[in-house]
């Protein structure tokens, strides 16, 4: 389960690079990148812990932002292995361009490259690791006439239409949306991209788990494969809320209204026991 949670939370905020060109004078090694942010240091230390590998420093260009990276060959060739296999997004491409560097710098027994895994959604837990890299939890309260008021519960999973080798996200992002039986959305927007402020469009793909159907199956889901960074917390929230606001109260109101403030961005107090189950 591990390696599957591994796959989804570096295909999602993890990058795999490996130099194009090695000079006599200096020579260049790939690494692999997983980008958290600062609140989830206790995963990515948990992830060191349990490899043995990973440096963790922070990154000085991006604010709220740590980097877990690992370069040694050693490191490399194990998370090869537990990525070769499970990858389901056309970053696999870039886990082929460093498995050719292995074999061609190292391997005395070359590497077989697999292909992606196409097993159902819910047989593992890649879709908890791509959710704890890309999605959030979102309680949206509305005030109604009569001192009424409405409560609607959101997942959403967004990403990147952008192409690899001729491959676009689509394939992955419709089984997603076929597991919750929601529709799959696009959007393109205006998106500054550097500190020059260089302004692109910026396609994406968005995957919203929001009525009463997707956001059971996502429960069951998550309850079954458990998330590991800080939204496994915001997860927990946002699942209390649904059982609140199936009777409405003035005291479910104001209990909704605070659980709403305490998550995601907001979070202040974490609990890290769930880390025990990686």
């Amino acid at each position: 389960m591990f390696n599957n949670w591994l796959t989804g939370l570096i295909e999602g905020d993890g990058t795999i690079i490996t130099p194009f060109v090695t000079t006599k004078t200096k020579k260049q090694y790939p690494f692999i990148r997983i980008a958290f942010h600062k609140k989830d240091l206790p995963l990515a230390t948990k992830l060191s812990e349990k490899l043995g590998y990973g440096d963790i420093v922070e990154d000085k260009g991006a604010k709220n932002t740590i980097l877990w990276t690992v370069n040694t060959k050693k490191g490399l060739l194990d998370l090869i292995e537990r990525l070769n296999g499970n990858m389901r997004t056309p970053k696999i491409h870039r886990l082929y361009k460093l498995i050719d560097w292995y074999n061609d710098e190292l391997g005395s027994t070359p590497l077989i490259k697999k292909e992606l895994d196409k097993s159902p959604i819910d047989s593992n837990y890649w879709l908890s690791g791509m959710s704890d890299a890309d999605s959030n939890f979102n309680i949206i309260i509305t005030t109604l006439k009569n001192d009424n008021y409405r409560i609607n519960r959101q997942w959403r999973l967004e990403f990147s239409q952008r192409t690899y080798h001729g491959m676009d996200q689509g394939y992955w992002a419709m089984q997603v949306s076929a597991f919750l039986n929601t529709n799959l959305l696009t959007r393109t927007r205006v998106k500054t991209l550097d500190i020059n402020g260089e302004e692109k469009l910026y396609s994406s793909f968005i995957v919203v788990a929001h009525n009463e159907e997707s956001i059971k199956i996502l429960e069951n889901y998550f309850n079954n494969y458990p998330l590991f960074s800080a939204k496994y917390l915001d997860f927990k929230d946002w699942e209390s809320c649904g059982l609140i606001s199936n009777v409405k109260s003035k005291t479910n109101y104001e209990k909704t209204k605070y659980i709403k403030s305490c998550m995601n961005n907001q979070r202040t107090q974490f609990k890290w026991d769930h880390l025990s189950l990686l």
